[in-house]
């Protein structure tokens, strides 16, 4: 097991990404090495003559301790892919998060009726609207939901769960100290409702224009369940319909999306949500779906 110190460390190299971590992990794991501490990793790198790293160890020293800083100044958890109360639903995807920093009850992650509500960042006013009351309806059937943190849709699916003093997990493209300040009160109000807010990137973080849409496959890997509301056959949120598939997840879309779009469904076995009646039916067999698999286990 590698501690979470050494893979923050990790994470700094310049040249190191997730793809190359995980490799490296999994040698270590098959050659049952032991790394107790930082320099243990640099002389196996060195070992196995990994090229394109470049390696400041001054540098490294120094953004750790600016990290684990920033963690514990705003009681941010660092949960790395060996603890315990790692999320068992990242555990199951191929590209998991080598570290999450989470605020807030991480206990949700592993929730079993966690439902994603997505959409545009520009949404009609009726696609803002039903966003909110279908995460509000939701709620109040004891789902949580998930969601980006972002304008328009996200932020209507946030909003309507807290209407109904629901629980709603935020996965964010940046780190925590980086969330615009239009979104604060919003991120506040989500961690005071017994919520949860979760990033793969450290705290002082800025997102990226990659971490959207790795945001996106955390969003669809821990529900059990997405909901497209407006957008979706383009831009960030088809990223998340397209993880949502890989990952075996009920999909489903509003009338409102095929009514503005004009075109029909990407794919086949698609739910369209019309009512409350079929909200439910939705969420059901979503939950349904996980409950089958982990019996068939």
């Amino acid at each position: 097991m590698v501690s979470n110190d050494i893979l923050i460390r990790m994470q700094l190299i310049n040249g190191m990404g997730r793809k190359t971590i995980s490799k490296l992990l999994t040698y270590i794991e098959l050659k049952k090495i032991k790394l107790y501490e930082f320099y243990d990793l640099l002389n196996l790198i060195n070992d196995l003559k990994i090229k394109k790293l470049k390696i400041d160890r001054e540098k490294i020293e120094e953004e750790y301790s600016r990290i684990i800083e920033s963690c514990e100044k705003n009681k941010i958890q660092v949960v790395g892919i060996y603890d315990k109360n790692y999320p068992y639903k990242l555990n199951s995807i191929e590209d998991k998060p080598i570290v999450l920093y989470v605020d807030g009850d991480i206990d949700l992650l592993n929730g079993g009726n966690n439902i994603a509500i997505v959409g545009t960042r520009k949404p009609s006013q009726e696609g803002y609207e039903i966003s909110s009351i279908f995460a509000e309806k939701l709620a109040e059937e004891n789902c949580c939901i998930v969601s980006g943190l972002a304008s328009g849709c996200d932020e209507a699916a946030h909003q309507g769960c807290l209407l109904a003093k629901g629980k709603t997990i935020a996965v964010i493209p940046s780190g925590h100290l980086n969330v615009l300040k239009m979104k604060r009160s919003l991120y506040n109000k989500i961690i005071l409702s017994g919520g949860c807010i979760v990033s793969e990137l450290s705290p002082l973080s800025k997102a990226e224009k990659y971490s959207f849409i790795d945001r996106n496959r955390i969003i669809a890997a821990v529900s059990e369940g997405v909901i497209v509301v407006e957008g979706g056959l383009t831009g960030g949120t088809s990223h998340t319909v397209k993880f949502a598939r890989k990952y075996n997840k009920e999909i489903a879309y509003t009338t409102n999306i095929c009514r503005n779009t004009g075109q029909t469904l990407m794919f086949d076995n698609i739910d369209v949500i019309d009512s409350f009646e079929k909200l439910v039916k939705f969420k059901n067999k979503s939950i349904e779906k996980v409950l089958d698999k982990a019996i068939s286990q």
